[in-house]
């Protein structure tokens, strides 16, 4: 068949409609388009809204069963609670907690620091937490 009277037809509700070539072509392109993000929704667990049921809900309906939620908002309630009772720490007693916790600065090199044994320092460490646990204790 030559290429000029080729006939190009698309499907629309299970009859063959005859269309231009230009028509035809687009409407290719938008559908192997539309294809291509199919897949790359699959790879990446996207979940379309066209999925979801359409009681106005969409929350109730993409529910993500390896989240613990409830797990999450406790952690979010007891870091709270944690930042509360650091609060209340004295500035060197925070700088301290910082440098062994955030720093992960040994109890020698912060004894160096100080001029005081690493044990003076593990002693004021333990004192430190022993008050955050008093506080925190009736939270948890």
């Amino acid at each position: 068949m030559d290429k000029d009277k080729r006939e190009y037809f698309i499907y629309v509700r299970g009859k063959a409609v005859l269309v231009s070539e230009e028509v035809y072509k687009a409407y290719w392109k938008i559908t192997e388009h539309e294809k291509y993000l199919q897949r790359k929704d699959w790879k990446y667990g996207v979940i379309p809204f066209s999925a979801l049921d359409y009681d106005g809900h969409f929350v109730d309906n993409i529910i993500d069963e390896r989240i613990d939620l409830e797990k999450i908002v406790e952690v979010k309630m007891q870091i709270e609670e944690l930042n509360k009772a650091l609060a209340t720490l004295t500035k060197e007693e925070r700088e301290l907690m910082e440098a062994i916790f955030y720093k992960e600065e040994s109890l020698r090199s912060i004894g160096e620091k100080e001029k005081v044994t690493h044990q003076a320092i593990g002693k004021r460490r333990d004192r430190i937490l022993e008050k955050l646990r008093k506080i925190l204790e009736d939270k948890f």
